[in-house]
């Protein structure tokens, strides 16, 4: 009888090995057709978008493991829709307990795959204007104009209302000003010209300022300056700058000229 219940230990043991053997074969199989696999999805979409391809690769690979994973438990002798069972129910309770982390994670995917912005960029969310400074998987931080730093949630950012200031040659910046219908435009426009060199260093890189008339009335000429700035927090300062300048040098005109 003890000899019987030996051979049985041992067909055990043997079966046993023999499945977790298998096992293994498939968590290795697994592994290299993730391999293989994420390549050609890399090679195929990496010319269209390196972002987008590393997106779908995460997700293929995360399929892959999951049957491999599936299908080496069953040859350990688990019910597979006992295992889906499980799986189902772990999935469920990671979703509850991280409810409000995964939108984050997701929605910093979204930012990173369609190049929303990056590291020092401007940007206004929701009434928060400063510059990128930090871009995390719950967060991006930034810091404002009064040098305030501010954690913004990536969900926020991609339900809300979300404008990058920062653009390749900088920024336009509107300065309208309104003048006295006596007063000679062509100083008007030498005065704010003028105004606008002084201000060089503010500018984008070869733009040179520009003046437009916008409104003509009775008693009154509405002209605006157009500069390009390099930095869009500049833009109030810039605009205060000109005021005060162009209603500098039309009083001194007017003095000369009285």
């Amino acid at each position: 009888m003890s000899g019987f219940v030996g051979q049985i230990n041992v067909e055990s043991i043997l079966w046993f090995l023999q499945r977790f053997a298998l096992a293994g074969l498939i968590i290795a199989v697994t592994w290299l057709a993730t391999k293989i696999i994420g390549g050609i999805i890399s090679k195929a979409l990496g010319l269209v978008s390196s972002k987008v391809a590393l997106q779908v690769r995460r997700v293929t690979s995360a399929f892959i493991w999951l049957v491999g994973i599936v299908q080496a438990l069953d040859q350990l002798g688990l019910d597979q829709i006992l295992l889906l069972m499980i799986i189902a129910i772990v999935g469920l309770a990671a979703i509850t307990a991280f409810r409000d982390v995964f939108p984050s994670i997701a929605f910093y995917n979204l930012i990173v795959t369609y190049d929303l912005f990056k590291i020092g960029d401007w940007i206004e969310v929701d009434g928060y204007f400063g510059r990128v400074v930090n871009l995390t998987w719950m967060n991006t931080v930034i810091i404002t104009r009064d040098n305030e730093m501010v954690h913004i949630p990536n969900s926020r950012i991609i339900k809300g209302n979300l404008v990058n200031r920062t653009v390749q040659g900088g920024i336009r910046v509107v300065v309208p000003i309104t003048v006295d219908r006596s007063t000679s435009l062509s100083e008007v426009e030498r005065i704010l010209l003028e105004v606008g060199v002084e201000l060089k260093e503010s500018l984008a890189p070869g733009f040179m300022p520009e003046v437009r008339v916008t409104n003509l009335e009775e008693d009154s000429v509405k002209v605006e300056l157009l500069l390009r700035i390099s930095n869009p927090a500049m833009d109030d300062l810039v605009t205060s700058d000109v005021l005060k300048k162009t209603l500098t040098k039309l009083e001194e005109a007017k003095k000369v000229t009285r």
